[in-house]
C-alpha cells in the first residue's frame, strides 16, 4: 500500500497534468456518493411520510366513523327523552284538567244541591235529563228522572204569564217548553197553580231557559222553580188588609159625601115647606133636583170601583181611541209615536182610563190657557210605555202620593174616584200608572200590554 502511495506520488510529481485530473476525477466521486446519500435520505424520508399520512388517514377515518353512530345513538336518546318529558308534561296537564273539571262538577252539584229554588234539566225530547233535590221537594217526585215534561206538570190547574192579568190554561206552560226547545225562547216569572201528585196545592214561579253547548248547538231546557206559596199567602193576607183599608177610607167617603147631599137637600126641603113664593120655591127644588144628581154619580162611580168586571181582551188603536177621548173631553192632544201603535185590552175599560186622565188635564188647565196634552208612546217588546203630560196647574208633592186613592179629591166638586177607577182598571191589565208633577204640569205615565212590532205587522199582511 505504502508502494502504491508512493509510485502514485512520484507519478503525480512526474506528471502535473496528470494529477490535476486524478483531483477532478476524486472530487466528482466524492460528489456522486454524497448525492446518492442524498437522494437515499429523501427517497426515505418520503416514503415514511407517506406511510405516515395514510396512517394518520386510517387513524381518522375509522374514528369519524365511530363518533358519527355515537352522535345518531345520542340524538335518538335525546329524542327519546325529550319525548318522554313531554309525554310526562302532557299527562301532568291532563290529570290537572280532570282534577279542574272534577272541581267545577263537584262545586256545580253542590250548588244545585243546596239551591232553594228547584232546577230540572230537560233533553230536547222534553224527558227529565236532571233534577235537584229542591225540584223533587217542590214537585212531589222522589225520582222524576226520564218523566216527560207533561207528565211532571200534569198536576198544573192553571198558568199566569208574566204581567199576565187572567190565568191561563194548563196547555200554555207546555207550549212554552216546547217553544223553549224547539225554538230556543226564554220565558220568565210564569205563575202557575200546582197540584202535587199527594194533594198538596201549591203556587209555582217558573222560569225556562235554553241550554246550548259551547258550540251553540240545542242540548235542551232549564226549568227554574220557585215554591211561592208562602210569599202568595202573606202578599193576599197584606193585599186584604190593603182591600179592609180602601173599604174603610171608602166607606169615610161615601158617609161624608152623602152625610153633606143630605144636609143640602134637608136644609133646601125645610125652606120650600115654608116658602111662599113659587120661583124661590123651584130653585130649591132644583138644587134638591142637583143633589141627588150628585148622590147618583158618586154611587154609579162608587159600584164601577168596586165590582169589578169581565176583562174582554182585544186588540186596540191607541191612537184613535186618544183622539175621540181628547174630543170629548175638549183638549188639544199631540201625538208623539202612537201612530199605529196596537194596545192589547179591554176597549171599555181603557177609553174609559184615557177619558178620565184626560177629563183631569182640561180641568186642571190654567185660566186663559187651552188645555194640552202631549201622548208619548215608546214600544218596549210585548208592552207599550204611554206618557200623558199636560200643561196644567200640576199636582202639588203633598198630594201626589195620593191621587190614586179612593175618594181623595182636590176638586170642589169631585168624588175622588176617577183616578182610583184607573189605577184599578190598568193594574187588572197587568199594567203599572204613576203620576208626576214639576210645576208646569202633571205626567201620567203608563205601561200596557200591547202587540209586538213583528207580530203586528205578520197579522196585517
Amino acid at each position: 500500500m505504502s508502494g502504491l502511495l508512493h509510485a502514485a506520488v512520484l507519478v503525480t510529481a512526474q506528471a502535473p497534468v496528470s494529477r490535476k485530473f486524478l483531483l477532478l476525477s476524486m472530487a466528482v466521486a466524492i460528489g456522486g456518493i454524497a448525492l446518492f446519500v442524498l437522494l437515499a435520505v429523501l427517497i426515505r424520508k418520503t416514503l415514511r411520510s407517506g406511510a405516515s399520512e395514510e396512517l394518520a388517514a386510517i387513524e381518522r377515518t375509522t374514528p369519524r366513523e365511530e363518533n358519527s353512530l355515537a352522535f345518531e345513538a345520542m340524538a335518538y336518546s335525546s329524542v327519546i327523552a325529550r319525548f318522554k318529558e313531554q309525554e310526562k308534561e302532557l299527562e301532568r296537564l291532563r290529570a290537572s284538567e280532570r282534577e279542574r273539571a272534577a272541581a267545577t262538577e263537584n262545586i256545580s252539584q253542590a250548588v244545585l244541591s243546596n239551591l232553594a229554588s228547584g232546577v230540572l234539566v230537560l233533553g230536547l225530547s222534553g224527558t227529565v235529563r236532571q233534577a235537584n233535590a229542591a225540584a223533587k221537594e217542590i214537585l212531589g217526585y222522589q225520582s222524576p228522572f226520564n218523566l216527560h215534561a207533561r207528565d211532571i206538570f200534569r198536576g198544573v190547574l192553571t198558568v199566569r204569564e208574566e204581567g199576565g192579568a187572567q190565568p191561563s190554561e194548563p196547555s200554555l206552560l207546555l207550549n212554552a217548553i216546547n217553544q223553549t226547545l224547539r225554538e230556543g225562547l226564554t220565558f220568565r216569572r210564569m205563575e202557575a197553580e200546582y197540584q202535587t201528585p199527594q194533594g198538596h196545592q201549591r203556587i209555582l214561579g217558573i222560569t225556562l231557559s235554553p241550554v246550548r253547548s259551547a258550540a251553540g248547538e240545542p242540548l235542551g231546557a232549564a226549568c227554574l222553580i220557585s215554591d211561592l206559596t208562602e210569599i202568595t199567602r202573606l202578599s193576599r193576607q197584606i193585599a186584604l188588609q190593603q182591600n179592609l183599608a180602601a173599604l174603610g177610607e171608602m166607606s169615610a167617603g161615601i158617609a161624608h159625601e152623602f152625610k153633606n147631599s143630605l144636609a143640602t137637600i134637608a136644609g133646601y126641603a125645610q125652606m120650600l115647606r115654608s116658602e111662599q113664593d113659587l120661583k124661590t120655591a123651584h130653585e130649591f127644588a132644583a138644587r134638591i133636583g142637583e143633589e141627588t144628581s150628585s148622590l147618583t154619580r158618586i154611587v154609579t162611580h162608587f159600584l164601577n170601583f168596586a165590582r169589578p168586571r169581565e176583562i174582554v181582551m182585544q186588540e186596540l188603536d191607541a191612537a184613535a181611541i186618544l183622539e175621540d177621548c181628547a174630543r170629548e173631553a175638549g183638549v188639544a192632544l199631540q201625538l208623539r209615536g202612537v201612530e199605529g201603535l196596537r194596545l192589547l185590552g179591554d176597549s171599555t175599560a181603557i177609553r174609559q182610563v184615557f177619558a178620565n186622565l184626560l177629563r183631569n188635564s182640561a180641568e186642571a188647565a190654567r185660566p186663559g190657557a187651552p188645555a194640552t196634552v202631549i201622548a208619548t208612546a215608546i214600544q218596549e217588546g210585548d208592552r207599550i210605555r204611554l206618557e200623558l203630560s199636560d200643561n196644567g196647574a200640576g199636582i202639588s208633592p203633598q198630594t201626589l202620593g195620593r191621587v190614586f186613592l179612593p175618594f181623595f179629591t182636590t176638586k170642589n166638586h169631585g168624588t175622588g174616584l176617577g183616578l182610583a177607577l184607573v189605577h184599578r182598571i190598568v193594574t187588572e191589565h197587568g199594567g203599572t200608572i204613576t203620576a208626576a208633577s214639576d210645576g208646569s204640569g202633571a205626567t201620567f205615565t203608563l205601561s200596557l200590554p200591547a202587540k209586538k212590532p213583528a207580530q203586528a205587522a205578520s197579522e196585517s199582511h
